[in-house]
């Protein structure tokens, strides 16, 4: 039977704590996909060279994953592993209209700004603008979502190279999350779906959310990233054990 599916790419590549606090993450999100009828699916083992192909460029092979294990499905969601649920938390399938779906994410100007400009060599004919710019942790793709993941591998083998040295060396802006902003933005049109902040509560330390922890009243999803690694870990424990008879039955 099809069922949506969450997919999570969990490969250590330059992040040693991240098997400690994804356990915290997946207490969260089977619990969520438990309620919603949904499937996890975790892509543990690299299918390249982490160092030749970041993890967040991997994930990217999600549907091909998908049908090497023979797991049916109707829409799918790339979800970061840094991230924790909401008990409550509606359905995101149900608010993607089956579009390609995410949250803005503006909160450093400066960054987004200049990982634009730096990643525009690709795309010269494509206006992407800072104030539509999404964060990949939270993306549930359309129907079409295999027809975009194509274009996506084909992009990363056709530049490896120069991708390489803009990631590690002279750009230094993100890995996957710019290139894709633009390959949506010239494969959807404006046939993008917004959803509400509170869907991807990224940058929480920015933000002041994490005081008095607000960001468990007032939104549905938490992103922890921007810290520093080493720091993950207890700070996601510590969110679970707030919360976590809430996800006990």
């Amino acid at each position: 039977m099809k069922k949506n599916i969450l997919f999570f790419t969990a490969l250590k590549a330059n992040d040693p704590n991240m098997h400690s606090y994804m356990e915290w993450s997946l207490k969260t999100w089977k619990y969520y996909a438990k309620k919603h009828n949904c499937e996890i699916f975790i892509l543990e083992d690299p299918l390249y060279d982490t160092e030749w192909m970041r993890p967040t460029w991997q994930r990217w092979y999600v549907y091909d994953l998908l049908e090497a294990n023979g797991i049916e499905y109707n829409q799918v969601a790339l979800i970061d592993i840094d991230t924790m649920v909401h008990w409550d938390t509606p359905n995101i399938f149900e608010l993607s209209n089956n579009q390609y779906t995410g949250v803005i994410d503006d909160l450093s100007i400066e960054w987004t700004y200049n990982s634009i400009q730096g990643y525009k060599r690709f795309f010269p004919n494509v206006d992407l603008d800072w104030t539509k710019y999404i964060n990949n942790g939270i993306l549930v793709l359309p129907d079409n979502g295999p027809e975009f993941c194509k274009k996506v591998k084909k992009f990363y083998l056709d530049n490896v190279d120069t991708l390489r040295d803009l990631q590690h060396n002279s750009l230094k802006k993100g890995t996957d999350q710019t290139p894709i902003n633009y390959i949506a933005k010239e494969f959807f049109g404006d046939n993008i779906n917004y959803i509400s902040k509170k869907y991807n509560m990224t940058h929480m330390y920015k933000t002041h959310a994490l005081i008095q922890g607000i960001f468990i009243k007032c939104s549905y999803i938490w992103h922890y990233n921007g810290l520093p690694r080493n720091e993950r870990n207890g700070l996601m424990k510590q969110t679970w054990d707030l919360i976590k008879e809430n996800y006990e039955n």
